[in-house]
């Protein structure tokens, strides 16, 4: 047992050694320069501490310099370092791909920065850096060309890309596109797609995917399917050991959307009201909470329920005293009384004059 752990120890001195002294002295002026606005001072010692680094260190070393050196605005120094990183294959290739990008977009060549985007997310599909990448190459065709140029430029990308990391963000933008160009029932799909092929849990885009989904199926008239597929990812939705819940962004949204579908899509006021006091319930850390107990107060008031309206308000002002509507309370609810001072905005007040 003994023997196992000094040679445990040894092997992790191993592994954290340090630097050789004239690394580490390099990078301390390289540093130093940076700080005070000596670029190229910095951009030289950086070079001079990768000549004595391991070839980890030493691709720092190199992107820190032309990192300095396209801050002094020497570009083509910058450029050339970029551009060498890039072929070696590293850690830093990726975003020296992006960063000869912007340099080259900095210098008015448009063209050869979307190039070098499309090498980067053609090469790096399955870093942060190909994501970045593609968002900035289908900007610039959506912005240049239009809708249909950017879908056309998604098209053999998807085919080249597929299984890698970079397939689920490809097909949502590609899903995103047609619900922009009114390709509704084409983007419902393509959204359904997004989510069966990159599913609860690993799925990064999953929720977002289901509900731009249904917002689809309420556009197309169908606000029962649009529940159906809200239901379908609420479904998901599972407890934390300890406490709380693996919360999605979108969990809270969609229980919100289903009750504005059962109110103004099918007439189902108490239905909607229920639903309205689910997103109380079951999601405690939501923004929407609050709305939630206004717009149950309203339906309620709309019913000619008063002592309804009451209650959800007076559990408004007992738990969420802060919330922007607790002014408002006393206009659907006289017997209640706002007591910090505050007054219901107008465009609040709009909305209760509306309803």
């Amino acid at each position: 047992m003994k023997a196992s752990w000094l040679a445990l120890s040894m092997l992790v001195l191993g592994c954290s050694a340090a630097r050789p002294k004239p690394y580490e002295e390099a990078a301390h002026a390289a540093e130093r320069a940076y700080s005070a606005g000596r670029y190229q001072e910095a951009a030289e010692s950086w070079l001079e501490a990768a000549a004595h680094g391991e070839p980890r260190d030493r691709q720092e070393a190199e992107y820190r310099a032309a990192a300095s050196y396209e801050r002094g605005k020497q570009y083509d120094q910058a450029l050339a370092i970029y551009t060498r990183l890039a072929a070696q294959k590293g850690e830093r290739a990726a975003r020296a791909l992006l960063a000869a990008a912007e340099i080259e977009r900095r210098r008015g060549s448009e063209e050869r920065a979307q190039s070098l985007f499309l090498a980067a997310l053609r090469n790096h599909p399955d870093s942060g850096p190909g994501e970045i990448a593609l968002r900035e190459h289908v900007a610039f065709v959506k912005e240049s060309g239009g809708v249909q140029a950017a879908l056309s430029a998604l098209e053999p990308l998807i085919a080249e890309l597929d299984g890698s990391e970079l397939d689920e963000r490809l097909r949502y933008e590609r899903a995103r596109l047609l619900d922009e160009a009114g390709n509704t029932t084409q983007a419902r799909d393509a959204y359904l797609d997004v989510a069966r092929r990159h599913p609860y849990p690993e799925g990064a885009l999953w929720d977002d995917a289901l509900f731009r989904a249904a917002l689809c199926e309420e556009k197309l008239g169908r606000p029962q399917q649009a529940i159906q597929v809200l239901e379908g990812m609420l479904l998901e939705r599972e407890e934390a050991h300890l406490s709380g819940s693996y919360e999605r962004a979108r969990y809270a949204e969609a229980r919100f959307k289903i009750a504005e579908l059962y109110r103004d899509a099918l007439g189902e006021p108490a239905r909607a009201r229920a639903e309205f006091r689910r997103v109380w319930n079951e999601h405690p850390t939501s923004l929407l909470r609050d709305d939630a107990l206004f717009e149950e107060a309203l339906i309620a008031r709309a019913q000619n329920d008063q002592a309804g309206a009451c209650r959800a308000l007076e559990l408004l002002l007992d738990a969420a005293p802060d919330s922007r509507f607790v002014p408002c309370a006393p206009r659907l609810c006289p017997s209640l009384k706002a007591t910090d001072g505050r007054r219901c905005r107008d465009y609040l007040l709009r909305r209760l004059e509306r309803d």
